[in-house]
């Protein structure tokens, strides 16, 4: 193989690339906004350092194909095609290009997996915690086993980019085909892990159905793998595997995008809850009057994001106690019943039952059941 030469992308190639950068630009927003809110909030877990590796594993595939297409990964491999004896030179470097992502492919994978059932572990580990270790434990054997087989798919290794014949490879088209089904698998598994658990929870139906469907939008990923399942079939690992093999780089690195950018966007709901109880104080300073009250406008004074260092057991970050009391009449009513445990305990200066306004909250923080 002489040196690679640069080939100009094709327009496709282009626009998959402005895609996948704008897509890494969202994640990295979405995972900076996580990692912000965790700090303040309950702190930082094992969850967050996953996804902040993932974020950076998923970057690296941006090279990958900014190499590949740059490489002639678009064009087709005719041979009475000008550019064919350009993209024969470039053919190794696509191919040992083509190893690496695969395997930081399927890492960047775990880590979103593990992210997501580490999250799991802090939130359900009341109910779910020996489901979620059973799932962890075929997500870690899944990398493991395929970054094996990945690996070591040509005898010697070096047969997987080299044009020459110097050895023998299993059927590397078979192996892909395995890695996108398991992974479909494993991602449905993730999604379904939770859901009997979030419709128990003592929430109004629209509000189980929104936190379900939280969990339920990597669904879009499982889409992209069955698409990418159909794209197998139509690579041509011999006889043109630039001109057939563009859709499967881009879905690639689009199906890592919109992974993280799934299982992270739940972690910004502290965010969420501090910009409406901002918009609702701006309501009340308009005139309306508080309906649990009946007294005059509040403060527009904008709430701090909650800090409940500590309590793992929190489904998600929890807002302060007195604004959870204030919100009596709405979400936040069936918020504390998702997310707390509250009893009237005696008062001990006159032996009856505190009032509602000095409850104390416990602090153990459990997710409790109709």
């Amino acid at each position: 193989m002489g040196e690679r030469i640069n080939i100009p992308m094709v327009d496709r190639a282009r626009d998959a690339m402005i895609a996948i950068s704008f897509l890494w630009v969202v994640f990295g927003f979405v995972v900076a906004g996580r990692v912000v809110a965790r700090h303040r909030g309950i702190g930082l877990g094992l969850d967050d350092v996953l996804a902040v590796a993932a974020f950076c594993l998923t970057g690296t595939t941006i090279g990958f194909n900014a190499a590949v297409f740059s490489s002639g990964v678009g064009h087709d491999m005719v041979p009475d095609s000008p550019l064919f004896p350009t993209l024969m030179n470039n053919l190794e470097f696509m191919m040992k290009i083509t190893f690496i992502f695969t395997i930081v492919y399927v890492w960047a994978l775990f880590a979103l997996k593990m992210s997501q059932l580490w999250f799991y572990l802090r939130a359900f580990s009341v109910h779910l915690k020996v489901w979620i270790w059973i799932v962890s434990g075929i997500c870690i054997a899944w990398a493991i086993i395929f970054t094996f087989v990945l690996t070591f798919l040509c005898d010697p290794i070096e047969q997987q980019w080299t044009l020459m014949r110097i050895g023998k490879c299993m059927d590397q088209i078979l192996v892909l085909k395995c890695v996108i089904m398991t992974n479909i698998l494993t991602d449905l598994m993730i999604i379904v892990l939770p859901m009997r658990t979030v419709w128990s929870l003592q929430m109004r139906t629209t509000e189980k159905v929104a936190v379900a469907s939280c969990f339920a939008i990597g669904l879009a990923c499982v889409v992209i793998g069955l698409v990418r399942f159909g794209e197998i079939f139509v690579i041509d690992m011999i006889g043109n595997f630039t001109g057939t093999s563009f859709t499967t780089f881009m879905l690639c690195s689009i199906e890592l995008m919109l992974a993280g950018i799934c299982i992270n966007i739940p972690m910004l709901r502290p965010f969420y809850t501090r910009w409406r109880k901002k918009y609702k104080s701006s309501a009340d300073n308009s005139g309306y009057a508080d309906p649990s009250t009946g007294q005059g406008a509040r403060s527009g004074k904008a709430t701090p994001l909650p800090s409940v260092k500590g309590n793992y057991n929190a489904w998600i970050e929890l807002e302060d106690d007195k604004d959870r009391d204030s919100d009596s009449n709405n979400d936040g009513c069936s918020e504390r019943k998702l997310t707390t445990s509250t009893a009237a305990r005696p008062d001990p200066e006159v032996g009856s039952p505190t009032e509602p306004s000095a409850i104390h909250v416990s602090t153990k923080w459990t997710i409790t059941r109709d």
